[in-house]
């Protein structure tokens, strides 16, 4: 086991997600992997949106980096910019999606991280 593990984001690679795109920090494709937490950084492109869905075993933490989108759970939508903090819990139904002009940059982090057969569960999907 290693004592630790340097990487620069800018040698991480992204690729394309339904809600724009996203590349492993810390996360199973990275060289920084971890059994106990995920980091990516995600842009939200402009127009896109990550339907409602649910991490049944995880909790999900977005903290805005760069742009404004918007959070919604039950209890409504709101928006997010630049240094929001966002908590999902595990469980709870959510989406995130950026109705503006400009990207939303932001680190994602979960834990547990995914991994396989893993998923996020979307609204209405009989697997929830």
């Amino acid at each position: 086991m290693q004592d630790k593990v340097i990487l620069n984001e800018k040698d991480a690679l992204f690729y394309a997600v339904d809600w724009g795109r996203t590349k492993g920090l810390v996360a199973k494709e990275s060289v920084a992997c971890s059994d106990k937490v995920q980091m990516r950084i995600t842009e939200y492109l402009p127009g896109y949106v990550h339907k409602l869905h649910v991490h049944p075993t995880q909790d999900e933490i977005i903290f805005v980096l760069e742009g404004k989108g918007a959070s919604e759970t039950a209890s409504g939508k709101r928006e997010i910019g630049i240094g929001d903090v966002v908590l999902v819990p595990a469980g709870v139904e959510h989406a995130t999606y950026n109705p503006n002009s400009e990207v939303m940059r932001a680190i994602i982090i979960k834990s547990p991280p995914d991994s396989p057969p893993q998923r996020a569960v979307l609204a209405g999907d009989p697997g929830k």
